[in-house]
């Protein structure tokens, strides 16, 4: 039946008893490009021949597949090969900024992500699976800053970028929750170089990228990238509507971020219990009593409780070795 692939493509990213997946893959695909999808990783010319169709039809697919999000390309020396999402946060996040979607499109993501989607974190916690995503801290919140690596600091990792390019926030693009700043989605290197090559990316210079963190910090939005050392990204994130964000804050579902290696610490003789730490907290992991106090288990060490306190007496201190990111 029809159907099957589109079921088939749910099961890989691991939803095979979804019933709103299959629906956002039929947007994005009928049903000889889903089964296209589903025979992926290969080359164009290898598709041709397997589905007996020309070699520019073949490479018409693809590519327009590609525009949608809905596979990746890697150049290897014979040809370009494609492949599918490798995850369901890489396909929402890349199908989102697909400019032809449907008009319902989006609203059948923001359904997917509000009621299918969270009992995979809840698994992922409880199992222990690696997180999808990793808290960058603010740095000028650390202590000691000796400590801090490459790849745990925004804008060291802008510095060494060799190619820089923002796209919107396809969180705020679909939940639409707050009037926090849209574009300011940062794509380094191979993710500057997809965003372009799609048309959903706007190339910019290393002075703009810090300019866009310092807005992002300013705002309150939490610096993530991939849980891993260098990631293609550096997303600036709001709990209201970021996919990994607004279930860091549940116990339940909190193991879908991993925290930075920091922890935020309180200053008793500076402390005046002013409470402006626990508006700016993203996973509500302080309260106020005579005094801030942190809830270890809840803090993602992001530094924003220590940037925006007026008496200065919050900092990062480091809690975890540098093991703690994955390589």
């Amino acid at each position: 039946m029809p159907d099957d692939v589109y079921k088939e493509l749910s099961k890989r990213l691991m939803f095979e008893n979804s019933t709103l997946l299959p629906q956002i893959w039929k947007c994005v695909a009928n049903e000889l490009e889903a089964q296209i999808i589903a025979f992926l990783p290969a080359n164009a010319k290898t598709i041709a021949e397997h589905f007996h169709i020309p070699m520019d039809k073949a490479t018409q697919i693809l590519e327009e597949l590609f525009k949608r999000g809905a596979v990746f390309k890697k150049s290897k020396p014979e040809a370009v090969e494609y492949r599918p999402p490798k995850h369901i946060v890489q396909f929402h996040d890349a199908s989102l900024l697909w400019k032809n979607a449907p008009s319902d499109f989006r609203s059948l993501w923001v359904q997917f992500m509000d009621t299918e989607y969270p009992p995979l974190l809840e698994v992922v916690t409880r199992v222990g699976i690696p997180s999808f995503m990793r808290v960058i801290p603010i740095n000028a919140t650390l202590k000691p800053r000796s400590e801090v690596l490459i790849y745990e600091d925004a804008y060291r990792i802008i510095e060494q970028a060799n190619e820089i390019a923002v796209v919107d926030c396809v969180c705020k693009l679909s939940h639409g929750n707050c009037s926090k700043p849209l574009n300011v989605c940062i794509q380094i290197n191979n993710g500057a170089q997809y965003s372009l090559e799609r048309g959903t990316g706007r190339k910019i210079t290393k002075e703009e990228a810090y300019d866009i963190l310092k807005l992002s910090e300013k705002e309150g939005l939490v610096h993530m990238t991939e849980n891993k050392g260098f990631g293609n990204a550096i997303c600036n994130c709001c709990s209201c509507c970021c996919e990994m964000l607004r279930f860091a804050g549940n116990k339940a579902t909190m193991g879908v971020v991993a925290k930075s290696r920091f922890l935020a610490q309180v200053d008793e003789n500076n402390c005046n219990a002013c409470e402006i730490c626990t508006t700016v907290c993203p996973v509500h992991a302080i309260s106020i009593d005579d005094l801030a106090t942190i809830d270890a288990e809840l803090c993602i060490g992001c530094g924003l409780c220590a940037s925006h306190c007026p008496a200065q007496a919050i900092e990062l201190v480091q809690t975890r070795p540098k093991e703690h990111i994955p390589q």
